[in-house]
């Protein structure tokens, strides 16, 4: 199973937050090139993520974005099921029309289950405890700023 883009975007701006120093704000700029991502798909990842009130947001010209209490909490199983919006893992129509096995289909049934248990089995996963410091050092140091303990 595969997540989508904007996803992979969300969870590794919550792991750079989570080990950002305590209280310290980090801007769209500095996420999107912390995570090598394009500023534009960083900023609607953190838009997406203060609805979800993983992240706080200050605004200004010393303003930047903070991890929430909640965003603490959030488990990656949790984070994924909010942002996938897909009713079904498999697109069941073709050119021609709707697929004609789709009524009473059990392979559907059964990918939803199966998506289903790939979320669940991430419920465990506390965003915030994946990253660690080895892996993170190097990002503060880009940054120019010193890394949480």
């Amino acid at each position: 199973m595969r997540i989508n883009a904007f996803a992979d975007v969300c969870l590794r701006a919550v792991m750079l937050l989570a080990s950002a120093p305590q209280g310290e704000l980090l801007t769209s700029r500095d996420i999107a090139d912390a995570i090598g991502t394009p500023y534009n798909h960083v900023s609607k990842a953190i838009a997406r993520l203060r609805d979800l009130g993983l992240v706080d947001i200050t605004r200004g010209r010393s303003g930047g974005v903070l991890l929430s209490a909640a965003g603490r909490r959030a488990t990656v199983g949790w984070v994924l099921r909010q942002l996938d919006d897909r009713t079904d893992v498999v697109d069941c129509e073709s050119a021609t029309g709707g697929c004609p096995l789709n009524h009473r289909c059990s392979l559907r049934a059964a990918l939803r289950r199966a998506r289903e248990a790939f979320y669940s089995e991430l419920d465990d996963l506390v965003i915030a405890e994946l990253p660690k410091p080895q892996q993170m050092g190097p990002i503060f140091v880009t940054l120019h700023t010193r890394q949480s303990a």
